[in-house]
């Protein structure tokens, strides 16, 4: 049992063999690890390197011999910390690299679509995490989420939409221009009157059964009828430009009627 967990927290098959013979004999040779093993004296040499470098053993060479002394189990959080460590660089240097491709030169007009598919299980963190982006990228054009808003999403998504609204500093001067189908939640959520969230009940529209957005560059696609439920995002500004049109040349003919 000690053995998967071990593997699954990062250990090889030696590394696991060896580091269970060093915590058990607590202070030893690597001669004598290699003996009790059967592991050849210059691989326990190799393989103890890498478990001093992931802080579960230190090397005692301070008498005539080397040995090896296995810290207690509680010192395996030093492979935690050094994982967190080595995440926190990483991200520094994707924040850098982003930073620098971003002063690339790109064509504006055309662009491959980029897509994600994201599930249940992780829709909601999305929507929180990406808000940004979306409002960020609305704002390269009229600052308008448009499209159709099924009420489902309203259902089980409200606190995030109440999130949206009153906590989120980018939203500010962006407008919400949806059609939606009628229902008791969505007709609630107008009665707020949030100034800047418009929606208009599109009687035709009754059998829609997903939620369809466009947003500056992306275009994004919820389904919430049934589970499970997922969200598809398009990054692609020339799809996203065509629906624009589409949506808000819509929404004007509608409000004339």
């Amino acid at each position: 049992m000690i053995q998967e967990i071990l593997k699954k927290i990062g250990f090889n098959d030696k590394e696991v063999e060896i580091y269970l013979e060093a915590l058990r004999l607590g202070r030893s040779t690597p001669v004598r690890i290699a003996k009790n093993t059967g592991i050849n004296r210059t691989t326990v040499y190799s393989v103890a390197k890498s478990l001093i470098q992931k802080g579960v053993l230190i090397e005692d060479i301070g008498q005539k011999y080397i040995y090896l002394v296995a810290l207690p189990p509680e010192q395996l959080t030093n492979m935690l910390e050094k994982k967190k460590q080595s995440l926190k660089e990483e991200e520094k240097l994707i924040t850098q690299a982003m930073e620098e491709l971003s002063k690339l030169p790109t064509n504006q007009q055309y662009a491959m679509p980029k897509i994600r598919f994201i599930e249940e299980a992780d829709l909601e963190d999305y929507l929180y995490k990406q808000t940004n982006d979306w409002n960020k990228s609305a704002k390269k054009y009229d600052s308008t989420w448009w499209g159709f808003q099924d009420h489902t999403l309203v259902a089980h998504y409200k606190k995030w939409i109440d999130a949206f609204w009153l906590k989120t500093p980018s939203t500010q001067n962006i407008q919400l221009k949806m059609f939606s189908n009628a229902s008791e939640i969505e007709k609630k959520m107008v009665e707020k009157k949030i100034a800047q969230r418009e929606i208009n009940f599109w009687g035709t529209g009754k059998n829609f059964t997903s939620s369809f957005w466009i947003i500056g560059d992306y275009i994004i696609m919820i389904y919430t009828q049934n589970r499970p439920f997922y969200l598809i995002e398009i990054y692609n500004p020339v799809m996203a430009h065509n629906l624009r049109e589409v949506f808000s040349n819509l929404w004007s003919e509608i409000k004339k009627k």
